[in-house]
């Protein structure tokens, strides 16, 4: 050991540099090894009694900066060994290399390598310069190919620089890459590569010239397994040898490291997969190009089998066999856990199906997707030769398959608001489109103007009511007794639908006459009326008002003829509600007379103050601690009572009140919330609707700065909701306005997601931060497997995009628990809290601060 008993000093910054030559000496038996913390301990340690052999100095401005401390250091202690690491922060060009390495015994570039250190140490080995060659201070290049290659557990290959050309290669190399020495001798290194054009042989040189020492990572040429990828990183370091330049090679095998981070990658790839994308074959057959799989195919179920190819990405025509043939024993496995994977042998582990012993398949990957009863899907993968190890393999195609299960029940989303199903989940009664295409195809018959038929368009009273004071649990009571009556005195008559929220048509088809159709509505307002029994034992009592039009008397088309049922269900709720009326043309003049007098009603109330605010606090999922509220407008008449917004906010855009409302709004929920982030230090925000109409008022971005600057809140604390149902007049406006009010700092949420649009293309293009989920999804949790699955792809969908979610209309603890399984944020809802005026939410957070003044 060249070093027994030698006393060793090192001084340089780097920690892992301190380590690697601490390391070193400790093994080879120093007697002490000193650190030093700067220059003026090294002079110290050099002047006490202590010999010390061996210098290690960091060359940098803080350490070993000119020769003049070199002859210092000799002067201290005559023979010391002084060996230079060059700081990663110092740049060194060729020239200034050689005359700084003339005047020390050795020198390494930082971070220093172990297996270099050990190999030039150890063998006395030296990176030297002209001038060295000149003292002939040179090592022998046996001494590296025949003592060093043979031991060293490293792949390692020494580089002629003066014939470009390698010249020795250790056994490991070929080990590593299965290649024999005349593919690698007398080539350049760069042909180490599997793609030698992607290295700049030149530019790596240069680097290595300039600074001793380069790296670099590749993917390596290989011969040891058909189609196995090997990925190395490659250490190179300058030397003189026999007084010629080389570089010494060192290979370390970087391809797991490699490969979990292009797994990553690719995991996050196919988790963003779009299935409706043009580009979707391109990124199947890069799956499997990457994977190595044979085959990767999904088959629909239909009957008893799954013989319907959805797609196929197979680098052979291998589905067209397995659409052929039976799989008892999948489809059995697959009721059971909905995935089957098998690494080795799959052929011998699965009896008597046709298409995995015809292949001999060997690893076989299939995973059933199912949203409801028309989309049965199993995804099927797999084959002799995969690339990857089993479990990323298996763990790539299953996150796929669940991608694509959720890709299926988003797509089910969308076509929910299209749908041809024909009943309504909660009250059983046909939807809104079915029966409008019903009526059409009768209209369709020229026979059928012969016939007498009506449309009774049905609303219930004062609904809203209901559902704010008693819950939407409640209200789905309501509406599934109403349905019940209507299925009761209908049925034999014609056709009663849910035609949206708590209106319903009824279409009789099989009636004489007025008299006739007048009987049926009189039965149903007096079975209507009859208590409501609740589950705490009290009874509720509702009214109904219907609007009747006669076919083809009154109009010869669907959409003309539910207007003017609904112009006559107007005056019936203007004649006092609990009735029933009869269209007739003087009720258009009618109408207009009275929306022209709620016109002046509502614009009454907006400069007498009878339009006030009340809030909904918003719920973190995490604390169920209050984050923040919603903004809702409320108008009681003084004379009218409570006005539902359903019916003065349609009247308000109409009107173009809808501005002065919105300012109103703002102006005193801003206000308010100030207020309560003052008094009880509640960093809380606020949320406000706005309507299309004030997205196209160019005066909307200086209302609210105004508002911004009276109430002193900080920007981001104010939130504006849009509804995604909304379509705007102009797209390119409205989005432009919403860039100006992100741009203020505040705040945009999508409201009602679900309900609209639901496009990813949509949600991308409005700078959003948050979706709310329409309570129409909430409340069907539990109720709704399929309703669930549209619920849960929503939400996947949100998460995409990096949006926050809110859950709306939160009424029960098991809704609530699903959602926060599912990564909701934050929860709205009557289980915690219903909108409530100002006053009441001030004693909640002064009860609130009270609790957490007693908890502390």
């Amino acid at each position: 050991m060249p070093y027994l008993d030698h006393n060793i000093l090192i001084a340089c910054d780097s920690k892992k540099d301190r380590l690697s030559f601490f390391n070193y000496f400790d093994n080879q038996q120093a007697s002490q090894i000193f650190t030093a913390s700067d220059m003026q301990q090294v002079l110290e340690i050099l002047e006490s009694e202590e010999q010390v052999q061996v210098l290690v100095i960091e060359i940098s401005p803080r350490w070993l900066k000119g020769k003049a401390q070199i002859e210092a250091i000799h002067a201290k202690q005559l023979g010391i060994k002084i060996v230079g690491v060059f700081a990663e922060t110092i740049q060194v060009d060729s020239e200034a290399y050689q005359t700084i390495d003339a005047w020390i015994d050795d020198s390494y570039f930082s971070p220093i390598s172990q297996n270099e250190l050990t190999a030039r140490m150890g063998l006395d080995i030296k990176k030297i310069s002209q001038h060295d060659v000149a003292q002939a201070k040179i090592v022998q290049l046996d001494t590296l190919v025949n003592l060093l290659f043979p031991v060293s557990a490293y792949p390692m290959f020494l580089y002629d620089v003066s014939d470009e050309t390698v010249c020795y290669v250790n056994e490991q190399i070929l080990t590593m890459t299965g290649l024999t020495e005349d593919k690698l001798l007398n080539k350049g290194y760069e042909q180490l590569a599997a793609y030698p054009n992607n290295i700049s042989a030149n530019q790596i040189n240069r680097i290595v010239n300039e600074r001793g020492s380069a790296t670099l990572d590749f993917e390596v040429k290989t011969r040891l397994k058909k189609r196995s990828r090997l990925f190395a990183s490659l250490n190179m370091q300058s030397l003189y040898l026999d007084g010629r330049p080389y570089y010494l090679g060192q290979l370390q095998n970087i391809s797991q490291s490699v490969f979990y981070s292009q797994f990553v990658k690719k995991l996050k790839e196919f988790q963003l997969l779009d299935f409706s994308s043009v580009h979707i074959a391109e990124d199947m057959a890069d799956l499997v190009k990457w994977t190595g799989v044979n085959f990767f195919f999904a088959v629909k179920k239909s009957a008893n089998n799954y013989d319907e190819v959805v797609w196929d990405y197979s680098q052979d025509n291998m589905c067209e066999l397995f659409v052929k043939a039976k799989h008892e024993f999948l489809i059995r496995k697959l009721q059971d856990a909905n995935s089957l994977e098998i690494e080795h042998g799959a052929h011998r582990q699965i009896p008597g199906d046709e298409f995995v012993k015809f292949y001999s398949i060997n690893s076989l990957m299939v995973y059933r997707c199912v949203v409801d009863k028309d989309s049965d899907i199993m995804v099927v993968a797999g084959g002799n030769d995969l690339l990857l190890d089993w479990e990323p393999t298996t763990l790539l195609f299953s996150e796929l398959s669940d991608h694509y299960a959720k890709h299926m029940a988003f797509t089910a989303l969308k076509a929910s608001h299209e749908s041809e199903s024909q009943y309504d989940v909660l009250t059983g009664l046909i939807n809104r489109r079915y029966i409008v295409k019903t009526i059409e195809q009768v209209m369709l018959d020229p026979k059928s103007q012969e016939d007498f038929k009506a449309l009774v368009f049905l609303d219930l009273d004062r609904f809203k009511i209901i559902n704010d004071s008693l819950g939407h649990d409640v209200g789905d009571s309501v509406l599934i007794s109403v349905a019940n009556v209507l299925k009761r005195f209908i049925g034999k008559h014609g056709v009663a639908a849910r035609y949206a929220g708590d209106e319903f048509l009824i279409w009789l088809d099989d009636v004489e006459d007025k008299e006739s159709v007048q009987k049926i509505a009189t039965q149903v307002l007096q079975a209507v009326a009859h208590p409501i029994g609740l589950d705490n034992g009290s009874e509720l009592k509702i009214t109904v008002s219907m609007g009747i039009a006669y076919y083809p008397e009154h109009a010869k088309s669907v959409g003309h003829l539910i207007k003017n049922a609904d112009t006559a269900l107007y005056d019936a709720k203007l004649k006092g509600k609990n009735r029933f009326s009869e269209y007739t043309p003087s009720q258009e003049g009618e109408s207009a007379k009275q929306l022209e007098e709620m016109e002046k009603n509502l614009s009454y109330a907006i400069d007498n103050n009878q339009l006030d605010v009340y809030f909904q606090p918003k719920i973190d999922a995490a604390t169920e601690d209050i984050m923040g509220f919603e903004a809702l407008v409320r108008w009681e008449h003084p004379e009218l009572g409570i006005i539902s917004p359903g019916l003065f906010i349609p009247l308000a855009e109409q009107t173009g009140l809808i501005h002065k409302i919105g300012y109103l709004v703002l102006h005193k929920s801003c206000k308010r919330l100030k207020q309560w982030q003052d008094e009880f230090g509640l960093m809380l925000n606020m949320s406000v609707n706005l309507s299309p109409l004030q997205l196209s008022d160019n005066k909307l971005i200086d209302r609210i700065k105004q508002v911004i600057k009276q109430s002193a809140i900080h920007p981001k604390y104010l939130d504006f909701e849009i509804t995604e149902s909304e379509k705007f007049e102009d797209v390119g406006d409205a989005l432009k306005m919403m860039r100006k009010i992100v741009d203020l700092g505040c705040t945009l949420s999508i409201d009602d997601f679900g309900t609209g649009h639901s496009t990813l293309e949509y949600i991308r293009k409005i700078p959003a931060k948050t979706l709310k989920i329409d309570q129409t999804f909430v409340k069907n949790i539990g109720l709704s497997p399929d309703d669930e699955a549209i619920l849960d792809a929503t939400i996947d969908i949100a998460k995409r995009v990096g949006h926050k979610i809110v859950a709306e209309g939160v009424e029960t603890e098991e809704q609530r628990h699903y959602l926060a399984a599912k990564g909701c944020e934050y929860f709205q809802g009557f289980l915690f809290c219903r909108p409530l005026p100002s006053a009441d939410i001030n004693e909640i957070l002064k009860q609130r601060a009270v609790l957490l003044s007693n908890a502390g």
